[in-house]
C-alpha cells in the first residue's frame, strides 16, 4: 500500500476534493486535520525515558508479577 499526503491550500475547495476522492473505489480515504496530526506526532513515546522507573523502590520482579496478576501467595 502506498500513502500520499495532500496539503490543501484553499480550504474552500475541500468539499470538492473529498467528493472527488470518495468516488474512486481503489483508494481508502482518511481525513486528518493538521492540528490532530501535530498532536499525534508530538506524543511519541520514548521507551528509554522509562529506564530506572522503579530504581528507588524496594520491589522485585516476583512481587510485581503477584501484584499484576493479583496472586495471594
Amino acid at each position: 500500500m502506498e500513502k500520499f499526503i495532500i496539503k490543501l491550500k484553499d480550504y474552500s475547495k475541500r468539499d470538492f476534493l473529498l467528493e472527488l476522492l470518495s468516488q474512486l473505489d481503489f483508494i481508502e480515504l482518511k481525513v486528518k486535520m493538521e492540528e490532530e496530526q501535530d498532536a499525534v506526532e508530538n506524543h511519541d513515546y520514548d521507551f528509554f525515558q522509562s529506564a530506572g522507573l522503579l530504581a528507588n523502590r524496594n520491589i522485585d520482579a516476583d512481587q510485581l508479577r503477584k501484584q499484576a496478576w493479583r496472586i495471594n501467595n
